[in-house]
């Protein structure tokens, strides 16, 4: 091997390293805790925050009045406040879906994306408003792409469970397996 073949190899060798993946697996237990805390205050006997003029009120109305996206806005205005407990309830289910899938390690490929979806939502919504940290929510947008990209659930998860007969189920040309096996 001379020179410039070592160099390359040791150039693509950074890039396949295994770290240990027990760190992983603790980050996204520790982010599913992070989306419980979160809709536990999108409170239903409120009306979402509706009656108190707190929780998701609060924040939808600061998003208005503060707006990143003049669609987002309209959108805000024209379609959520009109429906507004429907998309209250929709933000509890949705937040606690993810914070279960996160938490469990259960199906964590498809909670990382729907974290990613609803993360990119309220990103969108609340940049805009004075006094918010936008890399908090690069933050919550990159763990959720992460937690993605790595199935973080085969680690300190339910999915590392699932995974080896999903694995063989899919191998022996279960289609459906397939697309369960990426869930995990």
């Amino acid at each position: 091997m001379n020179g410039t073949d070592r160099k390359s190899g040791a150039s693509a060798g950074w890039l396949r390293v295994m770290a240990p993946l027990w760190p992983l697996g603790l980050a996204r237990v520790l982010y599913g805790v992070l989306w419980w805390q979160q809709s536990r205050w999108k409170v239903p006997s409120d009306d979402f925050g509706r009656t108190s003029g707190g929780g998701l009120w609060y924040w939808v109305h600061q998003e208005i009045q503060y707006p990143t996206v003049t669609a987002y806005k309209e959108f805000l205005v024209n379609v959520m406040v009109p429906h507004w407990t429907f998309f209250g309830w929709m933000s509890l289910l949705t937040e606690t879906f993810i914070a279960v899938t996160l938490t469990l390690g259960l199906l964590t490929r498809l909670g990382s994306l729907v974290a990613l979806g609803m993360a990119a939502n309220i990103t969108i919504g609340i940049l805009g408003v004075p006094h918010e940290w936008g890399w908090t929510y690069v933050m919550l947008l990159m763990f959720a792409a992460v937690f993605l990209i790595t199935g973080a659930g085969r680690s300190f998860g339910v999915d590392a469970f699932l995974a080896p007969p999903l694995e063989r189920a899919a191998a022996a040309g279960h289609p459906l397996a397939r697309l369960a096996r990426w869930l995990v």
